[in-house]
């Protein structure tokens, strides 16, 4: 290049490093446009790199070049490329700036990588081997930083030196002059690491080899720690992420060690605190890389006191209680909030027993302690333990609970905002179950909202009782509705933020859901106080984040009120409002646009096949945001400036420049779900619909970041929504393998579509949530329509796949049960499992639930597969496999009924789990199964009547002494409950069958004893063909009993009338689980009994009619 060409490249390079950006933007069009082609560019950017007198130009001649190696460095003279790599070498060494040396290293590196690729310069890395091993400190160093930038760059030249940079490497880590080149070396060493895993297979030698350096490594990390070298520090705990990775014969036993080195940092608060930080970041890469070495040595325990003592220590208040910007607190990386993180992260991956427990066990001392922050940090560890281990945290209710109301009544607001947070996150975890406490919580959290001296106080305990009010029960709202509604309609009055007139918006949708249809005296004054945030819904200009998301909030939550008020109610505001929410769906806000769809949602919740007309304007918005790519491309700069630097960048280079838009990835979310409203709600005229919806909706399963699980779900749906329209009758079907097809071609076309988008490659989706999403969408289908949805004209190879897949999860060898397997951890059947893990199960089972309901007869040959895996869980040291195995095969006997071959074994395997389980559970479900099976056999089973009544009698006798001691405990009640109901059920199910075997003196009144039941009301089945049985034989005990089964009756009709009333006035979807309620399971049986009463109203004198209740039964 001329020297006039070479001057203008240096002009042009040296107003990149100037601070003005129009001259930026132009100096890189022209370096790109002009330069950058031409090969000669190269040199000319080494010889700035090495002859300028500015050290920042240098240092950026130093980055262009490197750059442009793999373009332009094969074109290049021999004997030119010659001198650079010798003139290199020379500056690299002689060269007095640290900063101009590594830019002119890096050069040598990735010229080098070319070079060895083509086997060439054969002398440069013994050479550089030579010169680190040398007497020079800098000379050590700065060939050491030039091996670690080739090894950086990675290429399978540099194999045959692996044993050679070892002992380098051995060396240098212990290098007595330079801790700088000590850190180079471990950094070095890491790279090595990736040489060695190169190799097929791994030399056993080498790979120990590395394993001895480890502890080399940790020196070196304590060396800079002491020096307060947090940049080192850094970079040494990058290296030990990577070792995470490592395959497990070049790590050996140190991963356990570095995960104590890492708590013992965490926890030593003189340790610099960005250091802390890289240790406790350290931890959660641990527990998301090597979850089963964790587990199964136990260490869950030790990181979670750690986390708990590093998010005790003092925080800065002011900034807690003042910060509104929660997006910045959230990235704020300080010891304690990252410790609070940890234990988020430690909850959802670890079992119960090494995370929430521990916490539990911490937490009387802790909320007692003397120390503020130790009292905060034991609420905000409760809150976030929750997501990861709801079950757990709701069996600890009983010291939870009072935990948060001594929170909420501290003296320091900034416990009582963690307490805020606690119940607000409680709420959104476990619901109904938080809500049963509104005697307890509403006060309080009224009281903080008058009292509070801090915005952010004020926000927290408005979102808690938001979330509070969401759950009330249908009953409980009432008493609460007119005072909590002038007070949420003073506090929107009071407050001009839109951030906390949000919380209160939402707080008075959660009122509306909660109430019912006892919102409708207040509707309309509602709509009056909100519609002035939703006006002129298309319009922007000059609105902050909090304006545009108090009016999201606003259409979302007027639309819950409509599902609470219903139809009527709301009709003279539907069409303006649904008119308002289309204009939000079209303008470039993705919240706005979000909240139109959830609107659009719930309306067509309300309105059914009325909501019709709005398909064809609504539709294609959902379409278009559905279509909307969630990956972005990140470059600032015109098309011709992409294309440059398209050509010269790497795959880093691009990959850096993409991220994934999850604001676009939620609002795909909320149209979907939108899409499923408008399917299952407009039924027959959303068919003209169908082929576009699962089309888009099989790319996003395919394709999406964020929706894969939603879009299934959502394909499910229009599927329901095709065989509704069709006029078929949920859970009327064909029992058994269809030989030919039971729908319509065009329905069983849809069927199909989703069918194969949901099995054909479940085989290898590593998403243990995908896994799951299948498993209940496709359980949830059978259950209702049958067979055809897995299997159609006698071609059952989906179906067959779907008991592999099946079966594999059992066996706990599924791609998502093993893609994470760590290969030095031994299978560990009995490892307590992960609440997502217990979930993943619990699905696969009911698969298996569901085919057999649909196979009926045909199920046994699939059953067959599964028995002795099944049978194996029985015997589990887990209690939740024990119960959840025995659960299912109890309901599979109820799908095979009569045609069930294995009832003699499934006996024999039940009435073990029945009479030896230490778990009152375990047994429950047991006496569930064994109650069926009696039902269900052809032959006669008396023979285990002795021994089965024995332990139906042991088993309320526990159940009774349970009851007594945990009055607090919601989930022990719930299984007590559970186990009435089935000890009940299977009692009169094999009194039923054997009546001459049972002692009806001492039996039927300790089954009445146990009536009404308050869960499982399918067994009243049994009980009530019994009781009217035993009737029907003038049975001396039933006619002894009559005013206590009259007053059983009364509590049955009482919960019957409440589940109708319930199910007219309460909002719309709220009630999921009605059917569970319900006393009676078919008409008949409900005629049954009410011509019971009427015979025992005339036979015993008016008993029946003197109960109010009844008397309108009978009358």
């Amino acid at each position: 290049m001329d020297q006039q060409t070479l001057s203008q490249l240096e002009q042009t390079l040296s107003a990149i490093t100037q601070p003005n950006s129009v001259s930026v933007k132009e100096a890189t069009k022209t370096l790109q446009s002009q330069f950058y082609t031409q090969p000669a560019t190269l040199p000319a950017l080494i010889h700035i790199l090495q002859g300028s007198q500015d050290d920042a130009l240098k240092q950026l001649a130093g980055v262009e070049a490197r750059k442009l190696v793999s373009k332009h460095w094969k074109v290049l003279d021999v004997n030119l490329k010659n001198q650079i790599k010798a003139s290199l070498l020379q500056t690299a060494f002689s060269e007095p700036k640290e900063i101009v040396r590594h830019a002119n290293a890096r050069v040598i590196a990735v010229i080098g990588t070319e070079e060895l690729e083509d086997n060439q310069w054969p002398d440069l890395v013994p050479n550089l081997i030579q010169a680190a091993s040398g007497q020079d400190a800098q000379t050590r160093q700065t060939s050491t930083f030039i091996l670690l930038s080739l090894l950086e760059d990675f290429t399978p030249s540099l194999l045959e030196y692996i044993d050679d940079f070892l002992t380098l490497f051995e060396q240098l880590t212990n290098d007595t002059a330079s801790l700088e080149t000590r850190s180079l070396a471990a950094q070095a060493l890491n790279h090595v690491s990736a040489l060695i895993e190169e190799q097929e297979p791994i030399n056993p030698q080498q790979a120990a080899r590395f394993a001895s350096l480890i502890p080399s490594v940790v020196n070196v990390l304590d060396a800079v720690i002491k020096a307060d070298d947090s940049v080192n520090s850094k970079l040494i705990f990058n290296c030990l992420n990577d070792f995470l990775l490592l395959d497990s014969q070049l790590t050996g036993n140190s991963i356990s060690e570095l995960i104590k080195l890492a708590v013992h940092i965490a926890v030593t608060s003189e340790i610099d605190e960005d250091v802390r930080v890289f240790s406790v970041q350290f931890l959660i890469s641990a527990l998301s890389y090597r979850k089963s070495k964790i587990s199964q040595a136990k260490l869950g325990p030790e990181i979670t006191m750690a986390a708990l003592k590093v998010a005790s220590e003092e925080i800065d208040v002011n900034d807690e209680l003042n910060n509104e910007d929660e997006a910045a607190e959230n990235e704020e990386n300080t010891p304690s909030t990252t410790a609070v993180r940890l234990l988020a992260f430690a909850s959802s991956e670890l079992p119960p027993s090494q995370v929430a427990s521990v916490i539990v066990e911490h937490l009387p001392v802790m909320l007692q302690s003397a120390n503020v922050f130790e009292r905060r940090a034991i609420l905000l560890a409760i809150s976030v333990a929750v997501t990861g281990s709801p079950d757990y945290i709701l069996s600890q209710f009983d010291k939870i609970i009072p935990a948060t109301i001594s929170g909420l009544k501290d003296n320091e607001p900034v416990v009582r905002l963690a307490a805020l947070k606690c119940v607000h996150q409680l709420t959104t975890d476990l619901q109904d179950e938080v809500a049963k406490f509104h005697d307890e919580y509403l006060p309080l959290i009224i009281d903080i909202i008058d009292t509070a001296k801090f915005v952010v106080v004020y926000n927290y305990a408005t979102v808690a009782l938001d979330g509070l009010l969401e759950f009330i029960a249908y009953d409980a709202i009432a008493k609460y509705l007119e005072p909590l509604m002038n007070k949420l309609f003073y506090m929107l009055d009071s407050n001009k933020s839109s951030k906390l007139r949000c919380a209160v918006v939402s707080a008075i949708g959660s009122a509306a859901f909660a109430a019912g249809a006892a919102f409708i005296p207040y509707f309309k004054t509602s709509v009056q106080y909100l519609e002035q945030f939703i006006q002129n819904s298309s319009q922007l200009e000059g609105m902050t984040e909090d304006d545009i998301e108090l009016r999201a909030l606003t259409f979302e939550n007027i639309s819950t009120m409509a599902r609470a008020v219903k139809s009527e109610a709301f009709a003279e505001f539907a069409e303006p409002l649904v008119n308002a929410a289309y204009e939000a769906i079209k303008t470039n806000s993705a919240r706005l646009r979000e909240s139109g769809y959830a609107f659009i949602a719930n309306l067509a919740k309300v309105y059914g096949e009325n909501f019709s007309p709005f398909l064809k304007t609504i539709l294609p918005e959902i379409f278009k945001t559905l279509e909307l790519d969630e990956y972005q491309f990140n470059f600032d700069g015109d098309a011709e400036e992409l294309a440059t630097f398209a050509d010269s960048a790497n795959e880093e280079d691009l990959q850096n420049k993409f991220t994934v838009n999850t604001g676009i990835s939620y609002e795909k979310e909320v149209a979907a779900a939108a899409l499923s409203e408008l399917a299952l709600g407009t039924k027959e005229s959303f068919l003209p619909y169908v082929e576009q919806s699962l089309k888009v909706l099989t790319e996003q399963v395919e394709e999406s970041y964020g929706l894969k699980e939603t879009a299934l779900n959502t394909a499910w749906n229009i599927v329901r929504a095709v065989l509704l329209a069709s006029k078929f009758e949920a859970e009327v079907y064909p029992k058994g393998i269809p030989t030919g097809s039971y729908v319509d071609a065009n329905v069983l076309a849809v069927i199909k579509n989703a069918r194969e988008l949901s099995l054909t490659d479940l085989a290898d989706e590593f998403e243990t949530s995908m896994v799951i999403t299948v498993f209940e969408d496709v359980a949830n289908m059978i259950k209702q329509f049958g067979a055809i949805i897995v299997s159609d004209g006698g071609d059952s190879t989906l179906l067959e796949s779907l008991c592999v897949q099946v079966l594999s999860v059992l066996k706990g060898s599924h791609t998502c049960q093993t893609i994470d397997l760590e290969e030095d951890v031994p299978k560990d059947e009995e490892l307590d499992a992960s609440e997502t893990e217990a979930t993943l199960q619990d699905v696969a089972l009911e698969v298996l639930v569901s085919l057999s309901h649909a196979l009926a007869g045909d199920f046994v040959k699939v059953f067959e597969n599964f028995k002795p895996v099944i049978f194996a869980l029985f015997e589990s040291k887990s209690k939740n496999k024990r119960s959840s195995s025995v659960g299912a095969v109890s309901e599979m006997v109820l799908g095979m009924r009569e045609q069930n071959p294995f009832i003699q074994e499934m006996l024999e395997a039940l009435v073990i789990r029945l009479t030896t389980d230490k778990s009152l559970e375990v047994r429950g479900n047991a006496a569930y199964g064994v109650g069926l099976l009696c039902e269900y056999a052809g032959f006669d089973v008396s023979s285990i009547y002795g021994v089965v009544l024995k332990a139906m009698y042991e088993l309320l006798t526990t159940a009774d002494q349970k009851a007594l001691i945990a009055e607090d405990d919601e989930v022990t009640r719930e299984i007590i409950d559970r186990a009435y109901a089935n000890a009940s059920g299977c009692v009169a199910r094999m009194t039923l069958k054997h009546e001459a075997f049972v002692p009806l003196e001492q039996t039927l009144p300790a089954l009445l004893d146990h009536l009404p039941l308050k869960t499982g009301f399918e067994e009243y089945t049994p009980i009530f063909e019994l009781i009217m049985k035993l009737y029907e034989a003038n049975n001396a005990v039933i006619t002894a009993a009559t005013p206590k089964i009259v007053d059983i009756f009364a509590t049955v009709f009482t919960k019957e009338n409440e589940r109708i009333k319930l199910e007219q006035e309460s909002t719309l979807g709220r009630e999921e689980n009605m059917e569970r309620l319900k006393q009676f399971q078919t008409d008949e049986m409900k005629l049954k009994v009410v011509q019971l009463l009427k015979y025992l109203n005339g036979t015993a004198g008016g008993i029946v009619a003197q109960n109010p209740v009844l008397a309108a039964v009978v009358a």
